[in-house]
């Protein structure tokens, strides 16, 4: 301990402790890189780097195993794009159907306003009707009550004619009677 003492007398810890962290300053067996997380550069688990230093077995597992992510990545591909589909399907079904009940509440509106228009017009038409017939009626009244005035009118004009008949033949005969009584008062 003593000897270690006077080794560091004169030093400053934390530079001695650099010193012992520093892998330049190491001259020991021990990987430089190893200390730091640091791979290699030829390792032979480094696909993407360097020089490619496996042997062919271990390439056609390597190209195997590609395959295989391959495969499962266009077979997840493929997986997504039906669910794409079948959502796209779905919703697009959705989107029929609500079209379609909206297309039959609409159709459904407008027969009932059709039908409401026509039974409006029957209504009119019905009401035209009665106008019609009440007119006629009123019409083949005010003929009537014509024709039976004029039927009053030309027997009261009769009735006048005999009336005008029966007073002058009154006055003719009333003048013979006053003209006797004067001849006979004259006489």
């Amino acid at each position: 301990m003593a000897a270690h003492e006077k080794e560091h007398a004169g030093k400053d810890p934390i530079s001695d402790e650099r010193e012992e962290r520093n892998p330049f300053t190491e001259t020991g067996e021990e990987d430089v890189t190893t200390g730091h997380g640091e791979i290699e550069p030829f390792a032979e688990t480094d696909e993407h780097k360097g020089v490619d230093t496996k042997k062919p077995e271990d390439t056609a597992e390597d190209l195997a195993a590609k395959r295989k992510r391959t495969e499962m990545d266009t077979e997840a591909r493929r997986k997504a794009k039906k669910k794409s589909k079948r959502a796209l399907r779905k919703k697009q079904l959705i989107k029929q159907k609500r079209d379609y009940k909206h297309s039959l509440k609409l159709l459904n509106v407008l027969d009932e306003c059709i039908t409401d228009e026509q039974k409006h017009e029957e209504e009119e038409e019905g009401e035209e009707e009665e106008l019609i017939k009440i007119f006629q009626e009123q019409q083949k009244r005010w003929y009537r009550y014509r024709s039976l005035r004029r039927e009053r009118l030309t027997a009261m004009k009769l009735l006048r004619e005999q009336f005008i008949k029966v007073i002058k033949k009154f006055e003719d005969y009333c003048r013979e009677v006053f003209s006797d009584e004067d001849s006979e008062f004259d006489n």
